[in-house]
């Protein structure tokens, strides 16, 4: 019996080689070299990356849980609306881990809201303090003699107040009725002064 094989050809020399059961010396690097490849690499690419992206994707039911032992039935398998079977005795367990799968994402949403209205505090300033009523207040104390600790001219001063534009000055205005709601908490001169200028 004869038999024809390209000495060129690694596939035909390695089979060659097993029907003998013999390897040739300068043959034997690409023989086995060239089975190992081609062996290996067909039958492990496919077969490892298949069942990867198989398993991937049945793994997930409707609510996007995977499928977990203790609260599913143990032979994986869905409902008709697509979500895992409880287990027996596990029902409770189920519906909290649906719950879990869902809620979340809605409960953070309200939690960022809170800090904002503490910034629209900043709105109570601006409520103006009205000139006749605190002229009117101020002339009260003057008229009283234990009214005010110190004479209108040196509280002017004090509080770096002008009297051509006290009218207007909303900033004079404040510094004046500071000054007075410390004198009714019972400061001295220097104490108000302190008192209006900080507020």
């Amino acid at each position: 019996m004869q038999i024809t094989f390209d000495p060129h050809n690694a596939q035909e020399c390695a089979t060659i080689a097993r029907l003998l059961g013999t390897t040739t010396q300068p043959d034997t690097a690409q023989p086995d070299t060239a089975t190992a490849e081609p062996e290996t690499a067909p039958t492990w690419t496919p077969d490892q990356a298949q069942p990867d992206t198989a398993t991937a994707q049945p793994e997930t039911d409707c609510h996007g849980m995977v499928h977990d032992d203790t609260i599913h039935s143990t032979p994986a398998s869905k409902n008709a609306d697509g979500s895992w079977r409880a287990k027996r005795g596990q029902k409770e367990a189920y519906d909290a881990a649906i719950a879990a799968a869902t809620a979340p994402p809605q409960a953070t949403p309200q939690g960022m809201p809170m800090p904002q209205p503490a910034s629209a505090a900043p709105a109570t300033p601006p409520a103006p303090i009205d000139y006749k009523t605190m002229a009117e207040r101020f002339m009260a104390k003057m008229a009283d003699p234990d009214g005010l600790p110190a004479e209108y001219e040196a509280i002017y001063t004090a509080l770096s107040i002008g009297y051509d534009d006290l009218e207007t000055n909303q900033t004079s205005i404040a510094r004046l009725s500071a000054y007075m709601d410390a004198v009714d908490n019972g400061d001295d001169h220097d104490g108000c002064v302190r008192h209006a200028m900080s507020a």
